[in-house]
């Protein structure tokens, strides 16, 4: 896809980390933004840093933030809903909301590790199809990049629940390879490097790099 001024992005976990860092490489191509996150106080940041890249007053705001936990499916159908009433439409989708819990889940007394799948995969999947179908509805092509991980590709064994959880993002992904017929691309990303090399490296690196990367991936 061809990154134009005025298309939209929805970028989940769009206030920290890669999220922010690939919100910010679309805003700079004149892309409005959603940006969904939990953390009202960094949404409301990463937004007003975004806006500053927009230097044309528009008659509508070209950055929203939702406060949402994608676990919530209340939540996230609500904030799809507001992207496309203030848009009109959705281009690209980014599911880059993800935890990492290193505690072995044998030892778990919490069952954190349950919040890992709801987080990592769980709400991929609730993300992805509500972008499918609002991309549908706009009868528009579209962009979809799931964020995966190495560990999704090789058994991380001190933390077998957050590459489980990668892991299945993964297949899931290449699963949905079929919707490319109706105009939608669906894509995953997975990362080889460390948290803060991952960012940097994004910080430093175009879009179009980040698309081209994505064309590699089968599905």
């Amino acid at each position: 896809m061809e990154l134009k001024p005025g298309m939209s992005a929805l970028v989940t976990g769009g206030a920290s980390g890669i999220g922010k860092a690939l919100a910010l490489a679309l805003a700079e191509k004149g892309v409005f933004i959603t940006i969904l996150d939990s953390s009202e106080e960094k949404g409301r940041e990463t937004a007003a840093l975004l806006e500053d890249k927009f230097v044309e007053t528009l008659k509508f705001p070209p950055v929203v933030f939702s406060r949402c936990d994608v676990t919530n499916t209340t939540e996230l159908s609500a904030a799809f809903r507001k992207h496309f009433d203030t848009f009109g439409g959705l281009d690209i989708c980014i599911n880059s909301a993800g935890i990492a819990d290193l505690i072995p889940f044998y030892n778990d007394a919490s069952q954190s590790w349950r919040k890992t799948i709801s987080v990592n995969l769980i709400a991929v999947i609730d993300s992805t199809r509500l972008a499918i179908q609002t991309m549908l509805a706009s009868h528009k092509p579209g962009v979809i990049i799931n964020m995966g991980s190495a560990s999704g590709l090789y058994p991380m064994y001190n933390a077998p629940i957050y590459s489980s959880s990668k892991g299945g993002v993964v297949l899931f992904t290449r699963s949905l390879a079929p919707y490319k017929r109706q105009g939608i691309r669906i894509n995953v990303l997975c990362p080889e490097v460390g948290y803060l090399l991952a960012l940097n490296f994004l910080y430093h690196t175009s879009w179009d790099f980040v698309i081209q990367s994505s064309k590699r991936l089968p599905g």
